[in-house]
């Protein structure tokens, strides 16, 4: 039950390394944001168009989210960063959140 049948399983690895790439970097942004739990990402589809693999388990993102600002009133932040996965680890680089 492993696959379609279509595909020849690199593409939909890298597409699930992709969003776990921006998994990570949704946890990194959401924490430096002034009202987290207001947050709102783009959708699955989004995601793994905003997701870039740089090769060598290093990943690009670029995004944006949705959260209240300290005013209470909801604004789009757009961010990006480098994720790398290194010996079972995670390490978030150049995070710019605008």
């Amino acid at each position: 039950a492993f696959g379609s049948g279509n595909s020849d399983g690199s593409s939909s690895s890298s597409e699930h390394s992709k969003m776990v790439a921006y998994n990570y970097a949704e946890d990194f942004i959401e924490e430096r944001l002034k009202s987290p739990s207001t947050a709102k990402f783009p959708g699955i589809f989004l995601k793994k168009k905003h997701s870039t693999s740089l090769g060598g388990g290093k990943y690009r993102i670029s995004s944006w989210v949705d959260s209240k600002n300290v005013f209470g009133a909801m604004i789009r932040s757009r961010w990006s960063c480098k994720i790398t996965f290194v010996d079972g680890n995670v390490k978030v680089e150049n995070i710019i959140i605008e």
